[in-house]
C-alpha cells in the first residue's frame, strides 16, 4: 500500500473525531435520550457504527509505519476538540447545570421504578414457574392424545384395508369383476402405504396379485363359456341371415318384374346401390335380430385393459376363434350323394362366425383389427373352396352343381353386405360354373344325340289340344290350314325330333342362366358360352347326326329329315330370340347362330340327296327302256317303263314330297325332269344306234307326249318346259321344212334349244335308213332332201 502522506493522515484524524464528536455529542446530550429508549437504542447503534470504522483506519496506519505521526496528529486534534469543548461549556454552563438536577431528579425516580420491577419480577418468576408446569402437563396431555388419535386413525385405516379387501371378495362373487379390480387398485395405491407397518398389510400386498389373477381366470372362464355358446348360436345366426338374403333377392326380384319402372335394373345384383336404395324402406338390420350377450367379452377386454395385459387376451381370443373355425371346416363333407345338409350347415356356421366378428370389430377399439379378420376370412374361406372342391371331386349331377351354387351364392351376398371381400368366393363361382356348363352341355349332348338317333323320321302325331298347345309353345309353330285347328289327332308336318330338341334347348338355356343368376360381373362372357353351347349342340349333335341320316336310301326318310332341317332352320331364329331375352340386360346386339348357316347347307345336301335317290330310280327305269328303232309298227301307248316311271314319280310327288315346301318340291321336280329328259335325249342320240325310221320318231314322240302330258298335270310352271329341247327335235324331223333350222330367226323362234351337233346326229340315223328309198313319195323325198341339206349346211358351219 502507498505511504500516507500528511494530509491523508490529517484526513483519518478527522475521521476518528467525527466518530468521537459523535460520541461525545451522544454522552453529553445522555441525560435528555435517557428518557427515551428508542434514542438509545438509536445512539447506541450509530456509536457501534462509528466504532465500526475505527478498525480499517488503524490497520491502514499500522500497514504504513505512520502510527507515530497518526499519533501526534490525533494529539493535536484533541487537544484543539478539547478547547472546543471548553469554550462549549463556558457558553452553556447554565443550561448544563439544569440538566444536572434533571439528572439526579430522574435517577429517583428510576430507583423507585427499579425497585417497582425487581417486584415484579419476583411475582412474575413465580408465576411463570407455576406456567411453566401447567405448560409441561399439557404438553403430555397433548402427546397422550395425539398417540390415542394416531391409534383410532390407524385403527380406521386398517379397517379400511379391511373392510375393502372385504369388499374385493364380495365382488367377484358378485361377478362384479371390474369393481373388484378397481377396489384392489385403490387398496394397493392409496391404502396399503399407510399401513404397512403391520404385518397384515403384507399377506394383502402378496395376495392383490393372486386376487389380480383370480379376476383374470374368472373372467377368462367366462369368456370361454361364452365363445362355446357362440359358436353353438353361429349357425342360427347364419341360418336367419341367409333367409333375409333370400327374403332380399326374392323382394328384389318380384318388384324388378312387377314394376315396369325397375325393369331396367333388374340385372343389378342384391347388395348393389340401386337394390339397396329400392329396398331400403323394407330393409331390416340382421343385427338387430341377433340375440347375443356380448357382455362377457366386453367384460373380459376391459378387466384385461385393466391389468394391462391386453395384447395377450387379443392374442388368446385370436387363436381361439381361429380354432373354432378350423373346428367347423374338419369334418368331412361329400356332396357326391346329393346331401347338401353339411354343405348347408357349413356355411351358416362361417356366416355366424364372421356376422359375430363384424359386431365385435365395430364394438369394440383396437381390438379386432381389419387385417386381422380379413386374414381369419381368407383362410375361411380358402378351406371352404377346397372342402368343395374335395366333396365334388367326380360329381356330374348339375342338379346338385345348382344347389351348391345356390347356397354359395347367398352365402357370398350375405356376408358381401357385412364388408367381407368376396372376389375369390366369386371366381369359385365361376370355376363351378364352367364345370357345371361343361355337364350340361355334356348331359344334353347325350340327350340330343339319343333323339335324334331313335327319331324314326315319320310326321309327328299329336292327339288332343294339350299337347298340340306344348308343340306350339316349344316350336312357335302356327297351323296355315285353320280348317283343322280343332281337328285330332292332327298329324304335323316334322317328326318327333323337332319339337322335342325344342323343348330341350329352351330347358336347356333356362338351367343354363339359372348357374348364371348373380353373375352380373361376368354375365357377357356367360352369354358367349352358352351361344357357343347352343350351336355347339345344334350343330355338332342334331345336324351331324341328321347329316350321316341323308346317307339314307329311303327317300321318305330323307324327305322327312329335309322338312325337319328346315324347320330347326327356322327355329335358329326363336332360338336367338331366346338367347337375347335370356342374356344380361346391358349386353345389346343380335345374336347369330352359326347353326342357321349349317342347316341351310345341310338341306340343301339333302335336297341334293333327293336329287341323286330320284335319278338314281330314274336311271334304275332308263335301264328298262328298250327301243326298237327300226320298228315296223307304230305303238299305241308309251313304253312301259315310262309308265312305270311316271308312277313312281306320282307317288313321290302325291306322298313322299308332300310335306316339303313348294320351293323344294320345284327344285326336285326341275332336277329330276331335267335329268330324264337329258337321259331320254341320250338315248335318241347314242352313237351306238347308227339309224333308226319313222315309226321308231312316231313311237318316241308318243313317250314324249305322255311324258309333257304328266309335266303339265304337275301344275308347276317352273317344270312346264322340262322336255322342250326333245318336242323340239322331234318337231324338227318330222317337219317338212326342216331347212327351217338353217334359218336364224325361225331356229330362235321354232328351235332355240337344240344343238347342230345333236340335230345332225339324228337327222343322219334317219337318213341311213336306206329300206324305205323306193317306197317314198314325193313329199318324202323333199323331207329327206332337205334334212341331207341341213346336215350338210349345218356341218359346214361347225
Amino acid at each position: 500500500m502507498a505511504d500516507l502522506d500528511p494530509h491523508h493522515l490529517n484526513q483519518l484524524v478527522l475521521a476518528i473525531a467525527q466518530s468521537s464528536t459523535t460520541a461525545s455529542d451522544t454522552s453529553a446530550s445522555g441525560s435528555t435520550q435517557i428518557l427515551s429508549s428508542t434514542a438509545a437504542t438509536g445512539s447506541l447503534a450509530l456509536e457501534s457504527e462509528n466504532l465500526e470504522q475505527l478498525g480499517p483506519i488503524i490497520r491502514q496506519v499500522t500497514e504504513t509505519g505512520k502510527q507515530d505521526a497518526f499519533l501526534d496528529h490525533l494529539d493535536t486534534f484533541i487537544r484543539k476538540k478539547e478547547t472546543d469543548i471548553e469554550r462549549m461549556c463556558n457558553n452553556n454552563y447554565q443550561e448544563f447545570v439544569q440538566s444536572v438536577d434533571q439528572l439526579l431528579k430522574v435517577r429517583q425516580g428510576t430507583i423507585k421504578l427499579k425497585d417497582k420491577i425487581v417486584g415484579l419480577n419476583t411475582e412474575i418468576h413465580k408465576t411463570g414457574s407455576r406456567l411453566a408446569a401447567k405448560k409441561k402437563e399439557l404438553i403430555e396431555t397433548r402427546r397422550t392424545q395425539q398417540n390415542i388419535d394416531q391409534a383410532i386413525e390407524t385403527l380406521q385405516t386398517s379397517l379400511l384395508v379391511l373392510e375393502l379387501a372385504n369388499k374385493v371378495n364380495t365382488h367377484m362373487e358378485n361377478q362384479k369383476y371390474y369393481s373388484a379390480l378397481k377396489t384392489l387398485d385403490e387398496l394397493q395405491s392409496q391404502h396399503l402405504r399407510h399401513v404397512m407397518q403391520f404385518e397384515f398389510s403384507t399377506y394383502l400386498s402378496n395376495s392383490i396379485p393372486v386376487m389380480q389373477s383370480m379376476i383374470k381366470d374368472a373372467v377368462t372362464n367366462e369368456m370361454k363359456e361364452w365363445l362355446v355358446k357362440v359358436r353353438e348360436t353361429s349357425r342360427v345366426i347364419g341360418a336367419m341371415a341367409m333367409t333375409h338374403m333370400q327374403d332380399r333377392q326374392d323382394r328384389w326380384r318380384a318388384k324388378t318384374a312387377e314394376d315396369p319402372k325397375l325393369k331396367s335394373v333388374q340385372h343389378h345384383n342384391v347388395n348393389s346401390a340401386i337394390e339397396q336404395v329400392v329396398n331400403e324402406a323394407d330393409e331390416t338390420n340382421i343385427l338387430d335380430d341377433v340375440n347375443i350377450d356380448f357382455q362377457p367379452l366386453f367384460r373380459c377386454l376391459h378387466i384385461y385393459d385393466s391389468l394391462g395385459r391386453r395384447q395377450e387376451f387379443k392374442s388368446s381370443y385370436e387363436e381361439d376363434r381361429r380354432a373354432q373355425a378350423n373346428l367347423a371346416l374338419s369334418s368331412p363333407l361329400n356332396l357326391r350323394d346329393g346331401n347338401i345338409l353339411g354343405f348347408e350347415t357349413l356355411l351358416q356356421d362361417i356366416v355366424g362366425f364372421f356376422i359375430i366378428e363384424h359386431v365385435v370389430m365395430h364394438s369394440t377399439v383396437d381390438f379386432r383389427s381389419q387385417n386381422e379378420v380379413d386374414a381369419l376370412w381368407e383362410m375361411v374361406t380358402d378351406k371352404v373352396i377346397q372342402v368343395m372342391y374335395d366333396g365334388l371331386k367326380g360329381c356330374k349331377d348339375t342338379e346338385l352343381f345348382l344347389k351348391i351354387k345356390f347356397n354359395l351364392l347367398i352365402f357370398i351376398q350375405t356376408l358381401e353386405g357385412f364388408g367381407y371381400p368376396v372376389k375369390n368366393l366369386q371366381e369359385t363361382l365361376l370355376v363351378l360354373f364352367q364345370r357345371y356348363s361343361e355337364l350340361l352341355i355334356g348331359q344334353y349332348s347325350e340327350v340330343f344325340v339319343k333323339i335324334v338317333q331313335e327319331d324314326e323320321c315319320m310326321p309327328m302325331t299329336v292327339d288332343n289340344e294339350d299337347e298340340f298347345e306344348e308343340v306350339v309353345r316349344y316350336t312357335g309353330y302356327s297351323e296355315n290350314r285353320r280348317s283343322q285347328y280343332n281337328i285330332f289327332p292332327r298329324t304335323l308336318p316334322f317328326s318327333k325330333v323337332f319339337p322335342t330338341c325344342c323343348r330341350d334347348v329352351s330347358i336347356f338355356v333356362h338351367q343354363f342362366y339359372q348357374f348364371a343368376e348373380g353373375f352380373s360381373q361376368t354375365h357377357g362372357e356367360m352369354d358367349d358360352i352358352l351361344k357357343k353351347a347352343v350351336d355347339n349342340l345344334l350343330i355338332q349333335k342334331v345336324n351331324a347326326i341328321l347329316l350321316k341320316k341323308l346317307e339314307s336310301l329311303n327317300l321318305s326318310q330323307i324327305v322327312q329329315i329335309i322338312i325337319n332341317i328346315e324347320y330347326f332352320e327356322n327355329a335358329c331364329d326363336g332360338f336367338e330370340h331366346l338367347l337375347m331375352d335370356s342374356r344380361s340386360f346391358h349386353r345389346a346386339g343380335k345374336i347369330i347362330l352359326k347353326a342357321t348357316n349349317v342347316f341351310r347347307e345341310t338341306r340343301k345336301k339333302g335336297e341334293k340327296r333327293i336329287f341323286e335317290l330320284v335319278n338314281m330310280k330314274i336311271d334304275e327305269f332308263l335301264e328298262l327302256a328298250d327301243y326298237d328303232w327300226m320298228s315296223e309298227e307304230r305303238n299305241k301307248n308309251p313304253s312301259p317303263y315310262l309308265q312305270d316311271l311316271v308312277t313312281f314319280l306320282d307317288s313321290v310327288i302325291n306322298a313322299t314330297l308332300l310335306n316339303l315346301p313348294q320351293s323344294i318340291k320345284s327344285f326336285i321336280y326341275f332336277d329330276a325332269l331335267d335329268h330324264l329328259a337329258t337321259a331320254i335325249k341320250g338315248i335318241l342320240i347314242n352313237p351306238g344306234i347308227k339309224k333308226m325310221n319313222d315309226n321308231a320318231v312316231y313311237n318316241f314322240d308318243l313317250d314324249i307326249q305322255f311324258l309333257e302330258d304328266f309335266v303339265q298335270g304337275l301344275g308347276d310352271p317352273n317344270v312346264a318346259d322340262a322336255f322342250l329341247e326333245l318336242r323340239q327335235m322331234i318337231l324338227l324331223i318330222e317337219a317338212d321344212s326342216s331347212e327351217d333350222f338353217l334359218n336364224p330367226q325361225v331356229r330362235n323362234r321354232k328351235f332355240a334349244r337344240l344343238k347342230s351337233q345333236d340335230v345332225i346326229v339324228v337327222m343322219e340315223k334317219l337318213l341311213n335308213d336306206k329300206s324305205v328309198n323306193n317306197l317314198l313319195n314325193q313329199r318324202e323325198k323333199l323331207r329327206r332332201r332337205a334334212m341331207e341339206n341341213v346336215v350338210r349346211v349345218t356341218k359346214q358351219l361347225m
